[in-house]
């Protein structure tokens, strides 16, 4: 498929790590029970890009049906060959979804909009997926944070395409910048059809709830730091968690 990142598990060996995996599963479970009125033993879930499926795999014991996909075909084979559980696995391309309409109680959409060649496309895949009371966990990088998250180098996501190629190559991190971050901005406006539900400032003020004590330690500075600030600052912060509902007002491309 042009343009499409087939092979990111051989980039990112990180995904095939089980306990930290499992730990960001357990962060997304603690933000969809804390949004949810559902009960989820009797919903089904998406996960939209599950990689080498060990989220899929740990939420599979939580709904009625989990079903990830994925284009790494190495990376779905081991979530296949790694399962616990109950959890189901497709090959398959999250720009054309293989499912009927209004399939899912719950999506999952984790840091997967930046490795596809049309992040509008796969909102469009995710609206019509969706239930008409249904929601999707979504979490974004930011083009404007400090560190890129996935090469962990500075301001790789600011550059041009032709210097980030450069930059990558130059630092022996790889030969070319794939990923395709928006700024927070540029995110609103791609889920302009969705009503969103922002969790970004909850978790930082209240880490223990959602899980992330062990990103922001007792005694960080962000633990000290007055809630107005993070409103100032919201452009550069790294990550952005949303809970996506159909916005039934906006009518359909």
């Amino acid at each position: 498929m042009k343009d499409y990142q087939l092979n990111y598990s051989k980039i990112n060996k990180a995904l095939y790590d089980c306990d930290t995996r499992q730990i960001k599963a357990e962060k997304i479970l603690k933000i969809i029970k804390d949004f949810s009125q559902k009960d989820l033993i009797q919903c089904r879930c998406l996960e939209i890009g599950c990689s080498t499926g060990i989220n899929t795999n740990f939420l599979s014991g939580t709904f009625r049906d989990c079903i990830g996909i994925d284009i790494d075909e190495n990376a779905v084979k081991f979530g296949y060959s790694n399962k616990k559980i109950h959890g189901q696995f497709i090959i398959g391309d999250a720009m054309q979804l293989p499912f009927q309409s209004e399939l899912f109680d719950v999506i999952l959409c984790n840091h997967v909009y930046e490795h596809v060649p049309d992040a509008e496309t796969l909102m469009k895949e995710v609206y019509r997926l969706l239930k008409r009371d249904g929601f999707c966990y979504f979490a974004a990088g930011n083009k404007y944070s400090l560190i890129e998250g996935h090469y962990h180098l500075p301001f790789l996501s600011w550059l041009p395409r032709p210097l980030s190629n450069v930059y990558l190559k130059l630092t022996g991190k790889g030969d070319r910048y794939y990923e395709k971050h928006l700024s927070y901005f540029q995110l609103k406006r791609l889920l302009k059809k969705f009503s969103c539900t922002d969790y970004t400032i909850r978790i930082l003020l209240e880490p223990n709830r959602f899980g992330a004590e062990d990103m922001i330690s007792q005694d960080s500075i962000i633990r000290k730091t007055p809630p107005f600030v993070f409103s100032v600052v919201k452009p550069f912060i790294p990550t952005y968690i949303f809970i996506l509902k159909k916005d039934l007002q906006t009518p359909d491309d």
